[in-house]
């Protein structure tokens, strides 16, 4: 028969197996999983100046004269403006819009744009990444009104162009 010490020491040894959870570790209880770095990359969106370009045009005369020409009453002050909108990126969406109020000094605006944009309100178009690269023309004139006194130095003002990204 064994001995008592022997005894012990095997219910000692029993007792540390099956208090360890039946060997395994702690291990079973965890995991982890490695995941890659993603690259995130913001869009373009932006608005370039190509052309622009100021005559008068008067009555009775055949070619555009330059925007320095001394004015006089009926003449026509033509501003043309070309830019050219860049638009990349995912579910972009800007705004591009043609601000006149800065037009002052001459009689009424008449404004006329040339774009492939969608139209979005007055002077107001859509731009998507499938319009990256178009090209938009805006053409105002500006009629010298009758009783402008002599020597009187004008100026029309300035065309602005903006594009802003429009939330989701």
């Amino acid at each position: 028969m064994p001995s008592r010490l022997t005894r012990a020491a095997v219910a000692a040894g029993l007792a540390t197996v099956l208090l360890s959870g039946g060997g395994t570790t702690l291990a079973g209880w965890n995991d982890a999983e490695q995941r890659d770095l993603a690259a995130v990359s913001a869009g373009e969106l932006s608005v370039e100046p190509l052309a622009a370009a100021t005559v008068v045009l008067r009555p009775g005369t055949t070619q555009p004269l330059p925007a320095g020409t001394a004015l006089v009453p009926g003449d026509v002050v033509r501003v043309t403006s070309t830019v050219r909108v860049a638009a990349s990126g995912d579910l972009l969406t800007g705004r591009l819009a043609l601000d006149t109020t800065a037009l002052r000094g001459l009689g009424g605006a008449t404004v006329i744009v040339t774009t492939p944009l969608p139209g979005a309100g007055p002077h107001r178009w859509t731009v998507t990444p499938e319009h990256d690269g178009a090209r938009t023309t805006a053409v105002v004139e500006l009629t010298v009104p009758a009783g402008l006194p002599q020597h009187t130095t004008l100026d029309a003002g300035a065309l602005r162009w903006t594009l802003t990204q429009e939330m989701p």
